[in-house]
Protein backbone atom coordinates (compact mmCIF):
# COMPACT_ATOMS: atom_id res chain seq x y z
CA UNK A 1 0.00 0.00 0.00
CA UNK A 2 1.39 3.38 -1.17
CA UNK A 3 2.17 5.80 1.86
CA UNK A 4 -0.33 8.31 0.57
CA UNK A 5 -3.20 5.83 0.88
CA UNK A 6 -2.82 4.73 3.98
CA UNK A 7 -2.38 8.33 5.39
CA UNK A 8 -5.90 8.98 3.88
CA UNK A 9 -7.29 5.83 5.68
CA UNK A 10 -6.16 6.80 9.07
CA UNK A 11 -7.51 10.20 8.72
CA UNK A 12 -10.61 8.71 8.09
CA UNK A 13 -11.07 6.79 10.39
CA UNK A 14 -9.59 8.81 13.13
CA UNK A 15 -12.67 11.50 11.37
CA UNK A 16 -14.84 8.73 12.09
CA UNK A 17 -13.63 7.08 15.80
CA UNK A 18 -13.51 10.68 16.81
CA UNK A 19 -17.38 10.52 16.21
CA UNK A 20 -17.94 7.42 17.22
CA UNK A 21 -16.47 8.41 20.58
CA UNK A 22 -17.96 11.76 20.90
CA UNK A 23 -20.14 11.01 23.47
CA UNK A 24 -17.77 8.48 25.51
CA UNK A 25 -15.93 9.94 28.46
CA UNK A 26 -16.37 13.73 27.38
CA UNK A 27 -15.54 16.23 29.93
CA UNK A 28 -15.60 19.69 30.19
CA UNK A 29 -12.94 21.05 28.05
CA UNK A 30 -12.07 18.70 26.05
CA UNK A 31 -12.10 19.91 22.18
CA UNK A 32 -12.46 18.00 19.42
CA UNK A 33 -14.25 19.72 17.09
CA UNK A 34 -17.24 18.67 14.45
CA UNK A 35 -17.15 15.14 15.47
CA UNK A 36 -17.35 15.37 19.63
CA UNK A 37 -14.37 15.51 21.80
CA UNK A 38 -11.43 13.71 20.99
CA UNK A 39 -10.46 10.31 22.18
CA UNK A 40 -7.95 10.80 24.79
CA UNK A 41 -3.88 9.95 24.19
CA UNK A 42 -4.04 7.00 25.97
CA UNK A 43 -6.62 5.46 24.84
CA UNK A 44 -4.53 5.46 21.34
CA UNK A 45 -1.92 4.46 22.58
CA UNK A 46 -1.84 0.62 22.90
CA UNK A 47 1.81 0.10 24.03
CA UNK A 48 1.98 3.00 26.24
CA UNK A 49 5.41 4.38 25.05
CA UNK A 50 3.71 7.99 25.11
CA UNK A 51 4.07 8.16 21.40
CA UNK A 52 1.54 7.37 18.41
CA UNK A 53 1.72 5.42 15.67
CA UNK A 54 0.02 5.13 12.34
CA UNK A 55 -0.55 1.46 13.35
CA UNK A 56 -2.09 2.57 16.62
CA UNK A 57 -3.94 5.56 15.29
CA UNK A 58 -5.06 3.13 12.92
CA UNK A 59 -6.10 -0.05 14.86
CA UNK A 60 -7.81 2.29 17.49
CA UNK A 61 -10.08 3.18 14.33
CA UNK A 62 -10.63 -0.04 13.44
CA UNK A 63 -11.66 -0.99 17.02
CA UNK A 64 -14.34 1.86 16.76
CA UNK A 65 -15.38 0.61 13.46
CA UNK A 66 -15.55 -2.79 14.27
CA UNK A 67 -18.09 -1.77 17.74
CA UNK A 68 -20.53 -0.04 14.99
CA UNK A 69 -20.16 -2.87 12.51
CA UNK A 70 -23.37 -4.94 15.16
CA UNK A 71 -22.85 -7.75 11.97
CA UNK A 72 -20.08 -8.27 11.55
CA UNK A 73 -19.95 -7.88 7.88
CA UNK A 74 -17.20 -5.08 7.55
CA UNK A 75 -19.33 -2.50 6.80
CA UNK A 76 -21.61 0.39 8.02
CA UNK A 77 -25.50 0.35 6.80
CA UNK A 78 -27.49 3.20 7.66
CA UNK A 79 -29.02 1.69 10.43
CA UNK A 80 -25.79 0.89 12.33
CA UNK A 81 -24.83 4.19 12.03
CA UNK A 82 -28.45 5.71 12.92
CA UNK A 83 -27.98 2.96 16.03
CA UNK A 84 -24.88 5.06 17.10
CA UNK A 85 -25.65 8.06 16.68
CA UNK A 86 -28.58 8.15 18.67
CA UNK A 87 -26.82 6.75 21.52
CA UNK A 88 -24.14 9.17 21.30
CA UNK A 89 -27.03 11.52 21.22
CA UNK A 90 -28.47 9.78 24.38
CA UNK A 91 -25.36 10.01 26.20
CA UNK A 92 -24.73 13.71 25.16
CA UNK A 93 -28.24 14.79 26.17
CA UNK A 94 -27.87 13.15 29.80
CA UNK A 95 -24.85 14.83 30.28
CA UNK A 96 -26.49 18.47 29.48
CA UNK A 97 -29.58 17.42 31.72
CA UNK A 98 -27.14 17.09 34.47
CA UNK A 99 -25.13 20.22 33.52
CA UNK A 100 -28.22 22.62 33.22
CA UNK A 101 -30.73 21.00 35.63
CA UNK A 102 -30.63 23.18 38.54
CA UNK A 103 -33.70 21.87 40.69
CA UNK A 104 -32.43 18.86 40.39
CA UNK A 105 -36.06 17.09 39.19
CA UNK A 106 -34.08 15.15 35.98
CA UNK A 107 -35.62 17.22 33.33
CA UNK A 108 -34.98 20.53 31.69
CA UNK A 109 -37.51 23.54 31.83
CA UNK A 110 -37.31 26.32 29.89
CA UNK A 111 -35.68 28.38 31.85
CA UNK A 112 -33.42 26.13 32.64
CA UNK A 113 -32.50 25.56 29.53
CA UNK A 114 -32.60 29.22 28.10
CA UNK A 115 -30.39 30.67 31.00
CA UNK A 116 -27.14 30.98 29.32
CA UNK A 117 -28.34 31.30 26.14
CA UNK A 118 -30.53 34.33 27.39
CA UNK A 119 -27.05 36.34 29.03
CA UNK A 120 -25.18 35.47 25.74
CA UNK A 121 -28.40 37.03 23.60
CA UNK A 122 -28.98 39.84 25.66
CA UNK A 123 -24.88 40.83 25.03
CA UNK A 124 -25.71 40.45 21.50
CA UNK A 125 -28.59 42.36 21.47
CA UNK A 126 -26.65 45.34 23.16
CA UNK A 127 -24.19 44.91 20.13
CA UNK A 128 -25.92 45.30 17.54
CA UNK A 129 -28.76 47.71 18.63
CA UNK A 130 -26.59 50.65 17.06
CA UNK A 131 -28.90 53.38 17.83
CA UNK A 132 -29.21 51.99 21.51
CA UNK A 133 -33.05 52.26 20.92
CA UNK A 134 -33.82 48.76 22.54
CA UNK A 135 -35.17 47.24 19.40
CA UNK A 136 -33.93 46.18 16.70
CA UNK A 137 -33.99 46.92 12.82
CA UNK A 138 -33.82 45.01 10.40
CA UNK A 139 -30.66 46.97 8.85
CA UNK A 140 -29.28 46.07 12.42
CA UNK A 141 -30.26 42.44 12.01
CA UNK A 142 -28.44 42.34 8.60
CA UNK A 143 -25.15 43.44 9.99
CA UNK A 144 -25.42 40.34 12.35
CA UNK A 145 -25.77 37.93 9.32
CA UNK A 146 -22.91 39.58 7.79
CA UNK A 147 -21.04 39.37 10.95
CA UNK A 148 -18.28 37.03 10.79
CA UNK A 149 -17.81 36.79 7.17
CA UNK A 150 -14.72 36.29 5.43
CA UNK A 151 -13.80 38.77 2.77
CA UNK A 152 -15.00 35.82 0.36
CA UNK A 153 -18.45 36.90 1.46
CA UNK A 154 -18.05 33.30 3.38
CA UNK A 155 -18.61 32.74 7.19
CA UNK A 156 -15.20 31.57 9.53
CA UNK A 157 -17.38 28.51 9.83
CA UNK A 158 -19.72 25.57 7.73
CA UNK A 159 -22.98 27.74 6.16
CA UNK A 160 -24.87 24.47 5.60
CA UNK A 161 -27.60 25.95 8.56
CA UNK A 162 -28.59 28.40 5.92
CA UNK A 163 -28.61 26.16 3.18
CA UNK A 164 -32.44 26.50 1.38
CA UNK A 165 -33.59 29.14 3.80
CA UNK A 166 -34.29 32.32 2.35
CA UNK A 167 -32.41 35.00 3.62
CA UNK A 168 -35.15 38.02 3.05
Amino acid sequence: MNERFIGAVVAISLAASATMVGAAGHKEGEHGGRHGPMPKFEEMDANADGQLSKAEMEAFAKAHFATMDKNNDGKLSADEMAQDAAKRMQKRQERMIKKMDTDGDGLLSFEEMNAKAQKRGAKMFDRLDANQDGLLSKEEMEKMKHRGKKGDGKRGHDDDHDAGHDNN
